[in-house]
């Protein structure tokens, strides 16, 4: 038997079905397999937690840490360079950084700051914009899955500095490239999202769905559409869960101010 932390989060209005959303998808992977995947719940952060049990624990193992993370076991085995996956919090409730949440579990509150010239230089080619104007560009709300890079450690100060990693950094040059708009929403199942899309009748606008996170989404609207049309029609079937827009002219527009 072993417990494992995943990198996913539980959170929003209605964690019960969440998690019993989760319960499903688990016991649907998990069928064919001598393996017994029980959600625990979560941890006070909010991360996942799930006990597994039989002869194939590994083969389970080895899909949950491709499929959503595992949480560092041990501080001490974090370095720089490290390559995480976390999420954010207390976006926009400083000014000097972002703060991600990598599972760290520690006698205090450990997150790793991306501060806001490294952010200023690795996304906007050094514009110095404030970091409020860099987070509503890029979306990096609480709860934004996130992709890091560990820059430095310092256990006894219970300080971590990172970067975006190539590989975060990569998704958002495809999101620009790519130049269609998006609408992420940061708190809701997939089944929710999909019963706003078709409720608001909004699927005619979009092109794909994609799933950032067990509870992030992004819908990719289509040539012509913008994506605050997209919120204002959803928004009535999603009551108090965060959407936000990502749109690259706008975002195209600061890199060039």
């Amino acid at each position: 038997m072993v417990i494992l932390t995943l990198l996913e989060k539980i959170y929003g209005l209605e964690e019960d079905k969440a998690l019993e959303s989760l319960r499903k998808f688990l016991s649907s992977f998990s069928s064919g397999l001598e393996a017994e995947i029980k959600v625990l719940g979560k941890t006070e952060n909010g991360w996942i937690q799930v006990e597994i049990s039989g002869l194939d624990s590994i083969i389970v193992t080895n899909y949950l840490n491709k499929k959503f993370g595992l949480a560092p076991s041990n501080i001490e085995e974090l370095h720089a360079q490290s390559e995480l996956r976390g999420k954010v919090v207390d976006s926009g409730r400083i000014g000097f950084g972002l703060y991600v949440d990598v599972g760290v579990s520690s006698q205090r509150k450990m997150d790793a700051l991306v501060p806001l010239y490294t952010l200023r230089k690795q996304l906007l080619g050094d514009q110095k914009l404030s970091l409020r104007r860099i987070t509503e560009a890029f979306c990096l709300r609480d709860n934004f899955p996130l992709k890091i890079k560990l820059t430095r450690i310092d256990v006894g100060k219970y300080e971590m500095g990172a970067e975006l990693s190539e590989s975060q950094l990569a998704t958002f040059d495809d999101w620009l490239i790519l130049g269609l708009d998006r609408v992420l929403v940061l708190g809701a199942s997939l089944e929710q999202v999909e019963y706003a899309i078709r409720k608001s009748d909004s699927m005619r606008d979009i092109t794909r769905i994609d799933q950032l996170g067990f509870l992030e989404t992004t819908l990719i609207c289509k040539i012509g559409t913008e994506a605050p049309g997209i919120i204002n029609r959803i928004g009535h079937f999603l009551p108090r869960i965060p959407i936000y827009a990502f749109m690259p002219k706008k975002i195209q527009m600061l890199r060039k101010a």
